[in-house]
C-alpha cells in the first residue's frame, strides 16, 4: 500500500539519502560513532585493562582535546521491511551517529539546515542531561537555525562532568514532536574516567539502543500519528498564517505493507518500535555474559516499560538512570523509561535459547503510569536475544573458569561533589528557606480544545517565572492537576480498564495520562514522595538522581543546587513531546551573586481558573 502525504517543509528537487535498507530481523547493528581522540584512548586502554587481568590499571596520562563535528539536517528516507517514508535527519543517519566525549573536552557542533522553506523545518540542537550553559552558541534552545542557515555550537564539558549516557535532538518550540516523531535524535556518551572505571564494567560489550517508534493511522494519541507529526499538522504553536510560509510542498511517499501475516504493523493503530532504525534485530548472548545496553527512550510521547522474557532467565541489573550512576547495581523487574529517559542496564541471559527484550503494557501498572496505550508504549518484542552455550576451550578447563564468568561491580563509580547529597538517608529533611522553595504543577485544562501548560499557564517565552541564585539548595513540589470534568477516573480500577471501559468518579482523581518533568542543563534528586506515587519502588526511590522523572499520581519532591555554569534561562518542561509545544513549560532565570535582577515572589498558594 502506498500512501502519499504533501508536507509544509521539504523539496523534491534535492537529492533525499536513504538510510541501510532492510535491516529488519538482522543482526543488531550501532549507530555510527564520532568521539574524540581521548575517547578512542580512555575506550582502548580500559578495554585493554579489563582482558589483562582483573585489578591492572592503565596508569597512562590523557589529555582532554577537541571533537568537530557536522550535523546536516537533511531529508531522509527511511526504509525497513514494512514501512518506508521520507523524514527529515541528522546527515543522513537514523538513528543518528553517537557522539563520544571525555570530560574536559570541548565539543563544537555545526547544524546545518538543509531543509526549504516553512517554519517547520527551523531547528536547533539540544544536548540532553548535560550539564552546559544555557546560554550563547552553548545549550543554548532559543535561537532557531531556519532553513538555509547554519549555527555552530561550543560545549565545553566540565572536568568533573559525570561519566554517562546522554543523547541529542533537535528543541525548537512548536517542532520538537515532528522532528522526533520522525526519528531525529542520537546518543551523546561521556565515557568514564580510567581511574574509577570498573574493570567488570570495561569488561562488557558496550551497546547503544535508542529505542523509536510511530503509529500509521487511528492513533490513541493523534500526535503519534507518522504522517501528521512529520507534517506538524497538531503543532499548537503553528498558526494558519504560518502555513502560508511553507510554500514548499513534499511528498512523504508513506508505503506500508500489510499483507504479511506477521507483519507488526498489520495494526496500524498502535506504536511499533524500533531499536537502532531496526525492527526486532537479532543480538548474540554467550550464556553467564553480561553485556552493558545504553537504552534510550527517544520516543516523542510515550513511556517504555522494559522487561525480558518472563521465565527466560535472562536479567537486568541497573547500573544507572539518566546518566547518574547508582551507588550499586539494582536488579529490576520492569524499568519505567519515561520519553527522554536513560537507563544503562547490565544484561545477562543465564539459560540457552531464544528470549526478547520486550516491552509489556501491563494494567496493573494502572495507577502508576495511566491507562493502557494512553502515553504508553504497547506490548511487543523490541530485541531478539538468541543466547548459546560458551565453548570451553583448554585454558578455560585448567584455569577451572565456568560459564559464569563474569561479574557485576560491587560498587560503581562515584558523582561529581558539585551534585551533592542534599537529602541524607532518612524522610526528616533539613528545612529549605521559603525563598528557595518552588511548587510546580503541570496543568491541564480545556478551553476551545485542551490546553497543556504549567501552574495554569502556557509557555510565554517573555516572561521568567522563577528566579534561582547560585550555590543554594532548591527544593521544589512537583505535581499534576488535570482540570477537565472527564479527567476524573476512579483510580479502583479493574486490572483490565481502558479508556472505554473505566468510570468516572467526582471524588477522586486519577489522571489518566503522565507527564515527565524535565530541567535543562541539571540533574535533580528526589527528596520526598507521596504515599501513593510510586508504592511498590517502581518508578524510582528517594534519594536517586534524575534529569527526566515521570509524574502521574501525586506529588514528588525535588532538590538541587544551581551552579554558576548555569546563569542564563533555562527551561523545565513536560517531556512529551506534544505537551511540551502545546506550552507545558516554563522558563526559568539562574543568577550569580552579582547579578541584581527582579525575583517573582513564591506562590505559596498558586492562583489557578479552576473551571465551573
Amino acid at each position: 500500500m502506498a500512501l502519499l502525504v504533501y508536507l509544509q517543509s521539504a523539496f523534491l528537487a534535492i537529492v533525499i539519502a536513504v538510510t541501510s535498507a532492510m535491516n529488519d530481523y538482522k543482526s543488531f547493528r550501532q549507530p555510527i560513532m564520532y568521539q574524540s581522540d581521548c575517547a578512542k584512548q580512555i575506550t582502548k586502554l580500559s578495554t585493554d585493562s579489563s582482558s589483562s587481568g582483573m585489578g591492572d590499571r592503565p596508569t597512562a596520562m590523557i589529555e582532554a582535546g577537541e571533537l568537530r563535528i557536522n550535523l546536516v539536517v537533511q531529508v531522509t528516507r527511511f526504509t525497513s521491511d514494512y514501512v518506508d517514508f521520507n523524514t527529515r535527519s541528522y546527515s543522513g543517519h537514523i538513528p543518528a551517529p553517537t557522539i563520544k566525549v571525555c570530560p574536559g573536552d570541548r565539543l563544537v557542533v555545526t547544524v546545518t539546515n538543509s531543509l526549504e522553506g516553512g517554519k517547520s523545518n527551523n531547528t536547533n540542537l539540544h544536548l540532553h542531561g548535560m550539564h552546559l550553559p544555557p546560554v550563547g552558541n552553548a545549550d543554548n534552545v532559543m535561537p532557531d537555525v531556519v532553513p538555509g542557515g547554519q549555527r555552530i555550537y561550543s560545549y565545553d564539558i566540565r572536568q568533573d562532568h559525570p561519566a554517562g549516557t546522554f543523547w541529542y535532538h533537535s528543541h525548537t518550540h512548536g517542532n520538537v514532536n515532528s522532528h522526533l516523531q520522525g526519528m531525529m535524535a542520537g546518543a551523546l556518551i561521556v565515557v568514564d574516567r580510567l581511574n574509577d572505571f570498573p574493570t567488570e564494567l570495561a569488561a562488557m560489550e558496550d551497546l547503544i539502543v535508542i529505542l523509536q517508534a510511530f503509529c500509521i493511522e487511528n492513533c490513541s494519541n493523534k500526535h503519534d500519528d507518522l504522517q501528521e507529526a512529520i507534517e506538524n499538522k497538531y503543532s499548537h504553536s503553528r498558526k494558519v498564517s504560518d502555513q502560508k510560509d511553507d510554500d514548499k510542498v513534499w511528498d512523504t511517499d508513506l508505503e506500508v505493507v500489510e499483507n504479511e501475516a506477521d507483519a507488526p504493523l498489520n495494526d496500524t493503530s498502535l506504536l511499533t518500535v524500533f531499536a537502532n532504525g531496526q525492527y526486532l534485530p537479532k543480538l548474540n548472548f554467550v550464556a553467564g555474559e553480561y553485556k552493558r545496553m545504553r537504552l534510550i527512550n527517544a520516543i516523542a510521547n510515550n513511556v517504555a516499560e522494559l522487561v525480558t522474557t518472563y521465565g527466560s532467565g535472562c536479567m537486568l541489573e541497573v547500573i544507572a538512570m539518566d546518566g547518574i550512576y547508582y551507588t550499586r547495581p539494582k536488579a529490576k523487574e520492569v524499568i519505567v523509561l519515561p520519553p527522554g529517559g536513560r537507563a544503562d542496564v547490565a544484561i545477562i541471559c543465564t539459560e540457552i535459547g531464544t528470549f526478547y527484550l520486550e516491552t509489556d503494557c501491563a494494567s496493573s501498572r494502572n495507577k502508576l503510569l495511566g491507562l493502557v496505550n494512553q502515553h504508553r508504549v504497547p506490548s511487543q518484542r523490541i530485541v531478539q536475544f538468541n543466547v548459546v552455550e560458551r565453548e570451553m576451550n583448554d585454558l578455560d578447563i585448567d584455569l577451572d573458569i565456568t560459564a559464569n564468568f563474569m561479574h557485576l561491580p560491587s560498587v560503581l563509580p562515584k558523582r561529581p561533589a558539585y551534585m551533592e547529597d542534599t537529602i541524607g538517608t532518612s524522610k526528616s529533611h533539613p528545612l529549605i528557606e521559603k525563598d528557595r522553595q518552588y511548587a510546580f504543577e503541570f496543568s491541564v485544562w480545556m478551553e476551545n480544545d485542551i490546553v497543556f501548560g504549567v501552574n495554569h499557564e502556557t509557555l510565554n517565552i517573555s516572561n521568567i517565572n522563577h528566579s534561582m541564585r547560585v550555590n543554594e539548595v532548591q527544593e521544589w513540589e512537583l505535581s499534576v492537576t488535570d482540570y477537565r470534568k472527564e479527567s476524573l477516573w476512579n483510580c479502583n480500577l479493574d486490572d483490565n480498564a481502558t479508556p472505554a471501559t473505566g468510570h468516572l468518579s467526582s471524588s477522586s482523581n486519577c489522571h489518566t495520562m503522565n507527564h515527565p518533568f524535565h530541567m535543562h542543563s541539571t540533574h535533580f534528586q528526589i527528596s520526598n514522595m507521596d504515599d501513593i506515587t510510586d508504592p511498590d519502588g517502581v518508578l524510582f526511590d528517594l534519594g536517586d538522581w534524575r534529569d527526566t522523572l515521570p509524574l502521574f499520581r501525586g506529588g514528588v519532591q525535588i532538590r538541587f543546587t544551581p551552579r554558576d555554569y548555569m546563569v542564563g534561562n533555562l527551561f523545565a518542561h513536560c517531556h512529551i513531546a506534544s505537551h511540551a509545544d502545546g506550552g507545558m513549560a516554563q522558563l526559568v532565570n539562574v543568577y550569580d551573586s552579582e547579578t541584581r535582577m527582579w525575583v517573582r515572589p513564591l506562590m505559596t498558594k498558586m492562583k489557578r481558573k479552576v473551571p465551573p
